[in-house]
């Protein structure tokens, strides 16, 4: 099994710690190393001067994934934002463990509100007060869950889980393992400040934008997680969704949209200055949110039967 390496070419900019990052007076451009509790939090920050900023977490990583791992740069480059991209500093604890959801581990048991504070600092070093999180699966799950710390953003979240214990047994099992060091727990024994279970924290409220992006062919998210939170939540006017078919007719339809659906998207957010409503409009999301829109777009969107 190949070993997870680091994959950044250039010279970082290290922190001892959290506060030192925190306390400097400038934050650089380029690769960040924030050294906390025993684990590396790795940035890549790259400013555009612009007022906009877009955060990029990534899912499950490959067996052969290179560390840290920065997705996104490639659907995102030339956008006029800034960027933001995250590794997830759990996945540093063993070559096993490839998905973490950005939820912590024994080590960084606070580490949703960490992420929350270097991704602040960074904002206010840029300016770019429009914050908008995006990712997949396990990524989509990470940018709903940091982004309840900025009133004002928008998550984009593809495909996400909304309740960790509600993933494929295994995972779960893994990452309570490899990261809790707690073989055969429950997810309700770990700390209070983990968010590991996205439903009921959003049914207590949410005052941000969720736009949610779902493969209409991925029965078990949809199952799993798309419905048991639209239930709890789909009447409410910050939340959007966007849901097709993509990808081949086999498999589990885990599949995310073409690149250029995502790029469209991103292009029309960039712009948008922070008009979450009018920005998702104009990218084919709609209002209609509820368990019972999702199973009529599950209907829309199903190929014709053949004659």
């Amino acid at each position: 099994m190949p070993e997870k390496q680091d994959a950044a070419t250039s010279t970082p900019s290290t922190y001892t710690d959290l506060g030192a990052f925190l306390a400097a007076d400038e934050v650089p451009a380029g690769l960040l190393e924030i050294h906390h509790q025993g684990l590396p939090i790795e940035v890549l920050n790259v400013p555009a001067d612009s007022d906009t900023t877009l955060v990029c977490f990534h899912g499950a990583a490959e067996k052969d994934v290179r560390l840290p791992w920065f997705l996104g740069q490639g659907v995102t480059a030339g956008l006029p934002v800034n960027r933001i991209f995250i590794s997830d500093p759990s996945l540093r604890k063993s070559p096993e463990f490839t998905i973490g959801w950005y939820a912590g581990s024994k080590e960084q048991p606070d580490l949703q509100e960490t992420l929350a504070d270097v991704i602040r600092r960074i904002v206010r070093q840029t300016g770019g007060y429009n914050v908008v999180f995006f990712g997949s699966s396990a990524g989509g799950y990470a940018s709903l869950a940091v982004s309840r710390f900025f009133p004002t953003s928008l998550a984009v979240a593809v495909n996400p889980q909304t309740s960790i214990s509600r993933f494929y047994p295994g995972a779960v099992e893994r990452y309570m393992t490899y990261g809790w060091e707690m073989e055969g727990k429950a997810m309700t024994e770990l700390p209070a400040t983990v968010a590991h279970d996205l439903i009921p924290a959003y049914s207590a409220g949410f005052g941000h934008t969720v736009a949610l992006i779902q493969n209409a062919k991925d029965w078990f998210h949809i199952q799993k997680h798309q419905l048991p939170f639209v239930d709890a939540v789909g009447d409410s006017e910050n939340l959007y969704m966007l849901m097709d078919r993509w990808g081949p007719d086999t498999g589990d339809g885990h599949t995310p949209p073409p690149k250029e659906l995502i790029r469209a998207c991103f292009e029309q957010l960039a712009t948008c200055k922070g008009n979450w409503a009018a920005g998702l409009a104009a990218s084919g999301f709609q209002a209609e949110t509820t368990s019972r829109d999702v199973k009529r777009r599950v209907v829309d969107t199903a190929p014709a039967p053949a004659n």
